[in-house]
């Protein structure tokens, strides 16, 4: 492929901190479209680094507080070397808030576009968004929000059932010891779903105390193919540049985790009401917006809005929708033709996660057989490592999670061979 790159062209730099497929996500979407990047990653095997639409490499400190001065530094210092202001995209939350947070330094390196800062607060706590979305007549869960732990005893009566916990900041969730850890499970397992007052109390004055808010919210029942969301982007005046929407069909955990396998979908309705709820609010930039059908009052409730990219990009540059394309055309200041046909039932697979939960979660619920799972797996789809016109990643990722779980189970085996003494004092 022929890579658009010229010395009138900015470079597309990725920013990555955690090492997992997110930034080949967005190395695949620009490559589809012909536009290498240049990749900045904290870890040094992050996959993203061996693609061939990958023209340079930067490896960064490890991302911690003490750290953040040093990359932005580093950015600053990539930038000078570039010529033309390169355009800044980022991969999940933790990239996202420390852009928007060093926002005005950055500006003068980098070009992205980010919501104004007001909606970008209220998107990013999800206590605040939920009095936003009543301000602005979004449709949502029925949501009461605590300050404090000790207030749930005298609004317990009022909470709907089955109900879900969920922090203001999903840092809030991130646990300082083993321990804790082991009580609540990683951030999406910690997301749970409570049928009655007893164990909801229970889980929450087990929580660490934090200074945000807990939200406790009404749970949607059905099943993740029960999740519709919206995927766009909109310029500075809020206009719609390209979307399309999508159906979750499997998540890891199940009901709470990460998409790993999704598919597109066709709905002009809900399309249009997505487009006019971000207008309203007079959005900018990258959206998911995450829909759940309630069938009390059949309506979609959105679940939240999230202004960040993810893993449903690389779908839709499949499907014939590139929003990471569009967003880098749009910030290289090109007219951008509005991009809104794309394919249906295109899908996406993240096969070693889609496998886990299957064996692991939906198994044991029942929600999917041996043979509805197969047959799932019989449908046309791309994979969201492998890319046979770019192999080199998923060598390396299968490289490598190879040696890892080799030395687990190793480990495991002399251990059961050798148990360790134990030893007795008299």
């Amino acid at each position: 492929m022929k890579h658009r790159n010229s010395p009138h062209q900015a470079n597309a730099v990725v920013l990555s901190f955690s090492g997992y497929a997110e930034a080949y996500d967005l190395v695949r979407s620009l490559g589809m479209d012909g536009v290498a990047s240049i990749v900045v990653a904290c870890q040094s095997y992050d996959i993203a680094f061996y693609s061939r639409f990958c023209k340079k490499r930067i490896v960064l400190p490890h991302f911690e507080t003490s750290s953040e001065r040093m990359i932005v530094d580093q950015l600053k210092q990539l930038s000078a070397t570039l010529g033309l202001k390169p355009i800044l995209f980022y991969v999940s939350d933790a990239e996202l808030s420390f852009v928007w947070r060093f926002q005005k330094e950055l500006q003068s390196w980098y070009r992205f576009l980010l919501p104004r800062d007001e909606t970008f607060e209220h998107l990013f706590n999800k206590a605040r968004f939920c009095t936003f979305a009543r301000e602005h007549h979004l449709p949502v869960p029925q949501t009461i929000i605590i300050n404090n732990v000790d207030e749930l005893d005298s609004i317990v009566s009022s909470i709907r059932f089955p109900c879900i916990v969920k922090p203001a900041y999903r840092q809030d969730w991130t646990w300082e010891t083993e321990e804790l850890l082991a009580v609540f499970g990683p951030y999406k397992r910690s997301l749970r779903r409570f049928t009655s007052t007893r164990e909801l109390i229970k889980f929450c004055n087990a929580l660490p105390r934090r200074a945000s808010a807990l939200l406790i919210q009404s749970y949607i029942e059905g099943r993740d193919e029960a999740i519709i969301s919206f995927h766009g982007y909109f310029d500075e005046q809020s206009r719609c540049l390209g979307y399309f929407l999508g159906r979750k069909i499997r998540t890891y955990p199940s009901h709470t985790g990460v998409s790993v396998y999704v598919q597109t979908i066709h709905n002009n309705e809900l399309a249009q009401k997505s487009i006019g709820y971000l207008e309203q609010i007079r959005f900018q930039g990258i959206v998911k917006i995450d829909y759940k059908l309630d069938q009390d009052d059949n309506e979609f409730k959105i679940l939240e809005i999230n202004p960040r990219y993810n893993l449903w990009v690389l779908l839709g540059g499949y499907a014939g929708v590139n929003l990471v394309a569009i967003a880098y055309r749009h910030q290289m200041g090109e007219t951008v033709d509005l991009s809104y046909d794309y394919d249906d039932d295109a899908r996406l697979l993240f096969f070693k996660q889609d496998l886990r939960a299957y064996f692991f979660e939906y198994r044991k619920t029942k929600e999917w057989t041996f043979i509805s799972y197969v047959k799932s797996l019989i449908k046309k789809k791309y994979y969201r490592v492998f890319d046979p016109r770019d192999p080199l990643p998923f060598i390396v990722s299968t490289i490598t999670f190879t040696g890892r779980n080799a030395f687990r189970l190793f480990r495991w085996m002399v251990n059961r061979l050798h148990p360790p003494r134990v030893l007795v004092r008299d």
